[in-house]
């Protein structure tokens, strides 16, 4: 549409338009403050890792700052043995609450090693040393060199949806472990997937972690 001077008129922006810029622009901000309350939360975190004294502690320590910087519900951190990935700490807010966190280790001492020759989203990780991002556990297409195994759901009325699995790797890129999150939280609290924001800060807090798991370890093999 035109004036009668020839010149291109702005059309005026319908409540719909406004309002979807509106709601864009609050989302844009909501991303740059979570994202900058990570970062903080990642520098806290790496200083907490670093100050553990015993293996237990600090493996507790990196899930639990893990799961901070990310909002997860749940997570498990796997260390690589052979070419197995054993279960070494679990954290699981709802079963938590509903067995108390006590309740929850038991459950995980009965859990058999994941073979890195049985596909999985961890053993992937463990074997290839990427990350994974999967924004529904459930949903995953047959093509994937990976899959995910809902036994541990229906074993303790759990719903996984979305999962973050970041190797745990030395300098030299050698894969130690896995730290797996489950179900970032969103701001109501529900489940929903893991920004990829997310995904580069996990990882630098799993290299400080993996430096530090390696480094008392040989302390303990010293002693």
């Amino acid at each position: 549409m035109s004036d009668t001077g020839g010149q291109a008129m702005d059309m005026p922006s319908s409540p719909e338009t406004a309002a979807d810029a509106l709601r864009a622009a609050n989302e844009r901000a909501e991303r740059a403050t979570r994202r900058a309350e990570a970062l903080e939360h990642l520098v806290e975190a790496g200083i907490a890792v670093m100050s553990e004294p015993t293996l237990p502690a600090l493996l507790e320590r990196i899930l639990l700052e893990a799961r901070r910087v990310t909002n997860a519900q749940a997570g498990t951190l796997f260390l690589l043995e052979g070419d197995e990935l054993q279960f070494a700490i679990a954290q699981n807010d709802v079963l938590a609450q509903r067995f108390g966190n006590k309740g929850v280790a038991p459950r995980l001492r009965e859990e058999e090693p994941l073979s890195l020759r049985v596909p999985s989203l961890a053993g992937h990780v463990a074997r290839t040393g990427s990350i994974l991002n999967i924004p529904d556990a459930y949903q995953i297409p047959d093509n994937r060199p990976y899959m995910f195994h809902p036994w541990w759901d229906a074993r303790n009325d759990y719903q996984t949806l979305s999962v973050l699995a970041v190797p745990l790797a030395n300098r030299q890129g050698r894969v130690i472990g896995v730290l797996e999150l489950i179900n970032a939280l969103d701001a109501e609290g529900r489940p929903a997937p893991f920004d990829a924001d997310y995904e580069p800060l996990v990882r630098a807090l799993a290299a400080q972690a993996a430096l530090a798991i390696i480094h008392l370890t040989d302390r303990a093999l010293t002693v």
